[in-house]
């Protein structure tokens, strides 16, 4: 089948790499089987698939951010404590003021005590700063495009997961086709046996389905790898690990059946229910708020402060005694006032970067016209495939069953003696390829749902 090769090579790659990222666990006889159908499937990944909880905790860092923000508009209250000892007190030559015979001209004194202390309780308060407040706004349009970010991965989460829980299952269906027409083939081949012994065929009648039942075998073994394969790469997607048995609850008729497409969907198209669109023009948003953001910083900033000290000189270590002099009391000040910033010249950072977040800007708004573009050319393209694949799905279920009645009437005349086996292997191919070709016509058929809700914005989920 066409897409058989293709998830056997992804699954090769799949296995390598979750065997080299995936830790050692407990042995698999210890792990009973989970049997899960595709909600179950996409509910486990939400819960155990890395990327989706990351985007989960960039949402929380997303709000820790606009907390930290909003903190730089609040009063910043500091406190600090200082000791020192002079090893050599300083002093200075002052004039002599006393004046008789002998006196000398100058004299050394030392103001200065050999400890000192201090401590300090300080208050600042951002009354005005332009670039503050702009930048409140840009943190809660952060958290929103944290929030589109998430939701984005969660809907790509759960198409990865639908996509390849239908991998899974068309390859476990074609896997099950072919030991059906085994079981056919090998009561045929069981039946011209008989008659062979009985003189009523040839050598040739037997060797020739012998041929094709050795040749169905051989795709059973490849189709039963692929399974595997496939089922592992489920895993992988699903952050589940690769040692645990995965059984899958749904058939690919009932997912077909459940992922609906209704005409009214089929004929409404609008850009703005895509989630890539709502995160494009957060990111244009984003932009001219950090234009503004460089505006505001040539505007003056200003700030109120307040100041409570307490200042100690002492001749003598004595911090921890009581009922000293007077000269070791602490001695207190206080002070407040206002702090203007008035910027006047950067050297033209400002204007430099205001132009940078021009075109950046004007970068987003054409990567949201080039998307909205393509999302138009997504939808068209994958209506059409739809509509062609719908009706593919009911062309190749009536050429199954009219495979079906060949390969029984094929069985009558040979057991009739009319027929060949050339006729009975014949039949078998042609019911075979009729049920392949269904498989892959239906295959395609919900990867073509699965595409059309995605290009209308609408999730996958059944």
């Amino acid at each position: 089948m066409k897409h058989i090769l293709f998830t056997i090579a992804l699954g090769i790659a799949g296995q390598a790499w979750s065997q080299s990222a995936t830790p050692m666990a407990t042995s698999s006889a210890e792990i009973s089987p989970q049997k899960m159908g595709l909600r179950d499937a996409i509910a486990y990944a939400k819960e155990h698939n890395a990327s989706y909880l990351n985007a989960q905790k960039d949402v929380l860092i997303s709000k820790e951010t606009v907390k930290q923000t909003v903190a730089l508009g609040m009063p910043q209250v500091s406190a600090s404590a200082g000791f020192q000892q002079f090893l050599t007190v300083p002093g200075s030559w002052i004039k002599n003021f006393v004046e008789q015979p002998g006196a000398p001209d100058f004299i050394f004194l030392k103001f200065q005590q050999e400890f000192t202390s201090n401590a300090t309780l300080g208050v600042n308060q951002l009354l005005w700063d332009g670039s503050y407040m702009v930048g409140l706004q840009a943190t809660q349009q952060f958290m929103n495009m944290s929030k589109l970010a998430e939701a984005k991965t969660l809907r790509d989460l759960e198409n990865n997961i639908t996509k390849s829980y239908i991998t899974a299952v068309s390859t476990q269906k074609n896997l099950a086709l072919i030991e059906a027409n085994l079981v056919l083939l090998e009561r045929s081949l069981f039946e011209v046996q008989a008659l062979r012994k009985e003189g009523f065929a040839e050598q040739l009648d037997v060797e020739r389905l012998e041929l094709n039942v050795s040749n169905l075998k051989l795709q059973k073994e490849k189709l039963a790898n692929a399974v595997l394969l496939t089922r592992n790469i489920l895993k992988m997607q699903m952050g589940m690990p690769m040692e645990n048995s995965l059984e899958l609850a749904d058939d690919l008729e009932a997912l077909e059946a459940a992922i609906s497409i209704t005409d009214a969907e089929v004929a409404t198209f609008s850009v703005s229910n895509r989630i890539e669109n709502r995160i494009l023009e957060q990111a244009i948003t984003l932009g001219k708020l950090d234009q503004k953001r460089y505006k505001f910083s040539s505007f003056p900033s200003l700030i109120a402060f307040y100041q409570h000290q307490e200042n100690t000189q002492r001749p003598e270590f004595n911090f921890f005694q009581g009922n000293l002099p007077i000269n070791n009391s602490w001695v207190p000040s206080d002070v407040w006032g206002l702090s203007l910033r008035v910027p006047i010249y950067s050297g033209g950072a400002t204007r430099s970067k205001i132009r940078e977040t021009e075109l950046k800007i004007a970068k987003a708004q054409n990567d949201l016209n080039n998307f909205q573009r393509y999302a138009t050319m997504e939808y068209e393209n994958s209506k059409n495939s739809y509509l062609q694949n719908l009706q593919a799905v009911i062309i190749q279920k009536q050429n199954v069953q009219l495979a079906e009645k060949i390969y029984a009437k094929s069985m009558t005349k040979f057991r009739e003696g009319v027929g060949s086996t050339l006729e009975i292997t014949q039949a078998e191919t042609e019911m075979r390829m009729a049920n392949n070709y269904y498989l892959n016509a239906l295959y395609d058929l919900v990867n073509s749902k699965i595409d059309l809700k995605n290009a209308i914005g609408q999730s996958v989920q059944p």
